[in-house]
């Protein structure tokens, strides 16, 4: 049996093939747990869209991130592109195309769901970007909203990695 963290850390270790983004499709934000394993000690949300321009703009920073830490952080990006009227289907082709382009190889969720639940769960009122991180136990450690500023998420993650 799996053991699970609690949900506000629901952006956790997940393998993806490489220069392939992983993108699932989820409606309801207490699954998102569910789809993760819990092994990364630093778990990193960031909530985005394809046509929000300082979320475009921070994708080769949420990149850098993964890449630099490997393992030690999980970061998961969850799409709002749903959010917008439109064919489904074509939608979250652009999403996944987007992500190829760009080549995210972290794991994404093209989310179908209530944005306020989702805002619950995250603790934001929708704006985006936004991106949270947090400890192995779930805790909340640091957030921004608005355009990631790569430097300071570096240096919070490496503090909680122990100056790793």
């Amino acid at each position: 049996m799996r053991a699970y963290v609690p949900f506000a850390a629901f952006c956790l270790s997940v393998a993806t093939a490489a220069g392939a983004a992983n993108l699932v499709e989820l409606r309801e934000p207490a699954k998102i747990a569910d789809s993760f394993s819990a092994r990364a000690p630093v778990r990193v949300v960031n909530v985005w869209a394809t046509w929000c321009v300082p979320c475009v703009e921070e994708m080769n920073d949420l990149r850098t991130i993964s890449n630099t830490f490997g393992t030690q952080v999980s970061l998961l990006g969850i799409s709002l592109d749903d959010m917008i009227p439109g064919d489904r289907n074509a939608t979250k082709r652009k999403v996944s195309d987007f992500l190829d382009k760009k080549r995210i190889t972290y794991t994404n969720i093209y989310y179908r769901g209530n944005s306020d639940a989702l805002g619950d769960k995250l603790r934001f009122n929708g704006e985006i970007p936004i991106t949270i991180v947090y400890d192995r136990t779930g805790r909340e450690v640091w957030r921004q909203q608005g355009k990631l500023d790569r430097e300071k998420a570096i240096a919070q993650i490496r503090k909680m990695l122990g100056g790793k």
